[in-house]
């Protein structure tokens, strides 16, 4: 007989600075880590030299990093504290940022910009574990909500310092900058998570657990890893292909398209704490179904309508799911994993969100080219979150915990 609950010792830490400090690791190694190069890419090739080939193959390189990372940590999880692989990770990653303000090459540069895609995933894999053992089961949805808008913040600290910075510093004062605010997060987390709960725990396995897979492997399990499959195949060629489609297919201009993407991540800001906050009153499982309810009609609309107005509710629909999910995913695994399996099966699934990916944005780029159009991509992704929401609903449903 599998348990699903997994119950934990409310942390000792404070909880609010805590939360927050968790959020500012993701906003730090995909804000920073994973989303600034792209901002810097026309400096930076200015001043060191490089081509466009270059530039993917270090984002190509940056996405093996992320799956090799994945499979790394959802390993090293059996035998390290969780706090400790995403701690280390975070410091691993204000280290290169540090390091990408001082360098002069572009081999040195690009070998940085690949640690720190693999980083993004070794911080954010174990911070599921963190969230499980310091706060209730009442409050995890929205807090894990709330760190997975982490990079919003990141993204929008970005422009902040690209339009403080780039003209009179230059793109290296940018990276200084991100690696000195990674380094003070680092300081504090340090301070926090070596006194809560885990640091006293040593995730050692049990008997039962060891007495085989059976204990953990589980059918809600193999859904939610299927889930996640589908996650990176649907909500990730959404996002590459929405500006392409807009601009370049529809005629739709720049200002618009990117009155769009800033509608997406001013609403992401906000919508991870509070469809976690809403997944802690009515389930994380309903709160899914919203959720892919919410992007389906996103992604009809994009299909459907061709005025920029449309364009506005889609971006509003899909930031509505995409930061929430990757909350309620890691949120509804720690209700049908023991914890100290915690941080090896959401691995596992940051692994499939990133295969899933991989295949959504080559099958999209197929697509267009056969089709002549991207359209039909966004029918194929209303369709599998149609598919989604189903395999969602199949999903026996964990009791609620209130505070």
């Amino acid at each position: 007989m599998t348990t699903y609950a997994v119950s934990a010792p409310v942390s000792r830490v404070n909880g609010v600075v805590l939360a927050i400090v968790l959020t500012g690791f993701v906003a730090s190694t995909y804000g920073f880590g994973v989303y600034l190069f792209a901002n810097l890419v026309v400096d930076m090739r200015r001043d060191l030299g490089f081509g466009y080939t270059t530039v993917g193959l270090i984002t190509g390189g940056a996405q093996v990093g992320f799956l090799s990372f994945s499979f790394l940590t959802s390993y090293l999880g059996r035998f390290f504290e969780g706090w400790k692989i995403s701690l280390y990770s975070t410091i691993v990653t204000a280290l290169a940022l540090l390091g990408l303000g001082v360098s002069h090459s572009i081999l040195l540069s690009g070998v940085l910009l690949v640690l720190l895609g693999g980083c993004s995933a070794s911080v954010y894999i174990p911070l599921v574990e963190i969230v499980a053992k310091n706060f209730p089961a009442y409050k995890r949805a929205r807090i894990m909500g709330l760190i997975s808008s982490g990079t919003s913040y990141g993204v929008f600290i970005n422009g902040l310092l690209v339009s403080a910075l780039t003209l009179n510093e230059g793109w290296r004062s940018i990276w200084l900058a991100a690696g000195l605010i990674s380094v003070v997060l680092c300081v504090i987390a340090w301070f926090l998570l070596r006194h809560s709960p885990q640091s006293h725990e040593r995730p050692t396995e049990t008997v039962t657990a060891v007495q085989g897979a059976q204990k953990w492997l589980s059918r809600p399990l193999y859904l939610m890893w299927l889930v996640a499959f589908l996650n990176g195949l649907t909500l990730l060629p959404f996002q590459t292909y929405l500006a392409p489609f807009m601009r370049d297919e529809l005629g739709i201009s720049a200002t618009t398209t990117g009155q769009v993407w800033s509608t997406i991540g001013a609403v992401g800001m906000a919508a991870g704490f509070l469809v976690g906050w809403i997944a802690d009153r009515i389930g994380v499982q309903r709160a899914l179904i919203l959720c892919f309810a919410s992007a389906g009609m996103a992604s009809a609309c994009v299909f459907h309508f061709s005025s920029g107005g449309y364009f506005y509710l889609a971006g509003f629909l899909f930031a509505l799911a995409f930061y929430p999910v990757f909350g309620l995913v890691p949120t509804y695994l720690g209700q049908i994993v023991d914890v100290s399996r915690l941080t090896q099966a959401f691995g596992i699934a940051n692994i499939l969100i990133g295969l899933g990916g991989i295949c959504g944005n080559f099958l999209g780029g197929v697509c267009k080219d056969l089709l002549g159009s991207f359209a039909p991509i966004y029918m194929i992704i209303s369709a599998l979150l149609l598919l989604q929401l189903l395999v969602v609903a199949t999903l026996p449903r964990q009791p609620r915990r209130h505070g």
